[in-house]
């Protein structure tokens, strides 16, 4: 007996080994009870199993707090994770406890009250139709009910003990991007990207929304940044983030004191306008032309900055957006009035020729930015 014993410990080392060589796709599991309590672990034995019908199995341990719940409710949702959710692997692998663990990422609820997530590769709904006990785990056979699938494939894979995410990726990315989405969202955006994949060379370049087509459509860039307006022909666009113009004025100015404002009621005044081919110019240039009333441009400036201290010198009126214009008030004495338009809310797009085209670095990058305007 202690003869076999002996031959058993090698045959647990060996194996533990061979699996660091199986790659797997990471999933969250999630369930809840007949009280709406949500449940969630980190899983990667997870396997199709048929067709007809089509089902899968998973393998849950007896002592994982999902376990119960799990089958005592008799559904769960298989949530395939992409590459920008390695940070959910730790929270749902044991770091964080009960509904704890629901506190990141985008949660929601299907009509029968599963959890599932936003934005993850794809939600499979399952139904249980089998538990089979074995060992310390419970083999538990799913009839998929339902599926949801995104777009693009980004599976986060797990091999060799570590996440594929985290595993070191270089390349060199060049983006060109319209000087509003600069500003407002990209530093702190590359930032975190950056931090987590410090191999990855990325080059920006500001232009205006038209010439980011262009770039991107000649393949002077591989990745744009627009406020929606220009024409995109072939280009993949993807929705990114919304902004909102306000109109800086000077203190003391005749709409200083107004909450809001009709833009026809803005034109009585001089403007400091942006650069020639800005969208925010095109935009008020579009706007002025319906309402039939000239727009009096006094000047016209590159940078933000320079369109505050115009403004703040009194030799103008402005229009910013409005995370910018926030700034330039409190450091500059400036006085925000809401525009009242509808076309005042912009949106802003990320163009590329194609996510598959992409190279790795690329598509994690446009992973990452999808990920961060949910």
């Amino acid at each position: 007996m202690n003869a076999i014993a002996d031959d058993l410990v090698p045959v647990t080392t060996e194996f533990k080994r061979a699996m660091r060589r199986l790659a797997a796709t990471v999933t969250i599991i999630t369930t809840a009870d007949v009280n709406g309590n949500r449940y969630g672990m980190t899983a990667t034995a997870v396997n199709s199993l048929a067709m007809d019908p089509p089902s899968l199995l998973i393998c849950v341990n007896h002592g994982a707090s999902i376990h119960a719940p799990l089958i005592g409710r008799g559904r769960f949702c298989v949530n395939v994770l992409t590459t920008e959710h390695e940070d959910l692997v730790a929270d749902f692998g044991g770091r964080l406890k009960g509904e704890a663990r629901f506190r990141s990422g985008e949660w929601r609820n299907e009509a029968g009250g599963m959890p599932y997530l936003e934005g993850a590769q794809c939600n499979l709904f399952c139904e249980i139709e089998s538990v089979v006990p074995y060992a310390t785990h419970s083999i538990v056979i799913g009839r998929v009910s339902a599926v949801r699938v995104e777009e693009g494939i980004r599976p986060l894979i797990f091999a060799d003990g570590k996440l594929g995410a985290t595993q070191s990726l270089s390349g060199h990315v060049r983006i060109a991007s319209n000087l509003s989405t600069l500003t407002q969202f990209l530093p702190t955006e590359l930032d975190s990207f950056l931090k987590k994949h410090p191999l990855i060379e990325v080059h920006v370049e500001e232009k205006v929304s038209t010439a980011v087509v262009t770039a991107v459509a000649e393949n002077a860039c591989d990745i744009g940044l627009i406020v929606e307006g220009p024409k995109t022909g072939a280009l993949q666009v993807i929705p990114y983030r919304r902004d909102r113009l306000v109109l800086t004025v000077p203190e003391g100015h005749a709409l200083a004191g107004r909450s809001s404002v009709k833009f026809a009621d803005t034109l009585d005044f001089d403007y400091v306008g942006l650069h020639t081919g800005s969208q925010i110019n095109l935009q008020i240039q579009r706007a002025a032309a319906e309402v039939d009333k000239p727009w009096r441009c006094r000047m016209q400036v590159h940078t933000y900055d320079a369109l505050a201290a115009m403004v703040q010198a009194g030799l103008g009126i402005g229009m910013l957006p409005e995370k910018m214009a926030q700034l330039y008030a409190k450091a500059m004495g400036l006085r925000l009035v809401e525009i009242d338009e509808d076309w005042a809310e912009r949106r802003h797009a990320i163009v590329i020729r194609s996510y598959d085209a992409l190279q790795a670095a690329g598509k994690r990058l446009v992973d990452r930015l999808q990920q961060a305007a949910r």
